[in-house]
């Protein structure tokens, strides 16, 4: 195999700025290592395209190519499990493809065992371009949903939350999408309105992506409505503080114009946050 590969550069069209949690890059140019015309390596490009597309796997473009040469395969990269990756890059003779795993590199040669090479963050190998301003999991599709954004604070009058609730069932109804850290009691009751009711759920965190969904959420996820975000860097920070839970809000607010904020306590860290931010058009209940 090439050792080029190992000192392979990414430029990447990152789905908002958002890197998946677990994605393969494979190209379909120059099999088995052989240089292809360009016409060619078009040619096999949109076939894979069109490939992913009947598999159902979700995609973005992503460009290897080596920094100390003209060389390069544009490819993508593949919201899929490791091992089907594999079997993509297998079928279309490639030397290899790269397996991405929660930020870290590895080299995947293909024609072979099935064995995992770790290389280097992905913010080493990527362009400035493609540093990711989130990490995520969950589908693609739902970045592409208009959302709103819904905070409250821990101390809310009884009206504002009956307010809040009558606001989350018509999202359920109207099949809207919302993002929060549903991290406050109000968000935490909506988050469980919404879960129910069939709305589609951007849950950002306060801390790295978690290593798992939680479980009253599997049944969204397994729908196809729950997208978990994370602004922050795996391993940093492992927990919430109040720091990264106003970053969090803040990322929120920065992530959409619209937003529904039942109640902001005065002096308050979202009374802060919002006060960070211009006021948007903002959705009323």
């Amino acid at each position: 195999m090439n050792p080029a590969y190992r000192q392979a550069r990414f430029r990447a069209e990152l789905p908002h700025g958002g890197l998946p949690e677990r994605i393969a890059v494979i190209t379909a140019c120059n099999p088995e290592g052989k240089i292809a015309s360009e016409a060619e390596n078009r040619q096999r490009t949109a076939g894979l395209h069109d490939q992913l597309a009947r598999l159902g796997h979700e995609a973005f473009p992503v460009t290897g190519y080596d920094a100390g040469s003209p060389h390069q395969e544009p490819g993508f990269g593949v919201l899929c499990p490791l091992a089907n990756a594999y079997a993509i890059g297998n079928a279309l003779n490639q030397e290899a493809i790269f397996w991405i795993d929660r930020g870290q590199v590895n080299l995947v040669p293909c024609l072979q065992k099935l064995e995992v090479e770790p290389l280097r963050p992905w913010t080493e190998m990527a362009d400035a371009s493609a540093s990711p301003r989130f990490h995520l999991r969950g589908p693609l599709a739902l970045l592409d949903h208009p959302a709103t954004a819904f905070l409250c604070s821990t101390r809310c009058p009884g009206d504002k939350i009956l307010e809040a609730y009558d606001w989350a069932r018509r999202q359920c109804d109207e099949g809207g999408t919302v993002i929060s850290g549903f991290h406050t009691p109000v968000e935490k009751d909506v988050l469980a309105i919404l879960a129910r009711r069939g709305a589609n759920i951007l849950l950002a965190t306060a801390r790295d992506l978690p290593k798992t969904t939680p479980k009253e959420l599997q049944p969204a996820a397994a729908e196809g409505r729950l997208l978990i975000l994370s602004p922050f860097a795996y391993g940093h920070p492992s927990r919430p503080t109040r720091e990264s839970c106003s970053a969090r809000n803040r990322f929120v607010l920065g992530f959409t114009t619209s937003r529904f904020i039942p109640h902001a306590d005065p002096g308050s860290s979202l009374w802060s946050d919002l006060a960070a931010f211009p006021t948007p058009k903002t959705h009323h209940p």
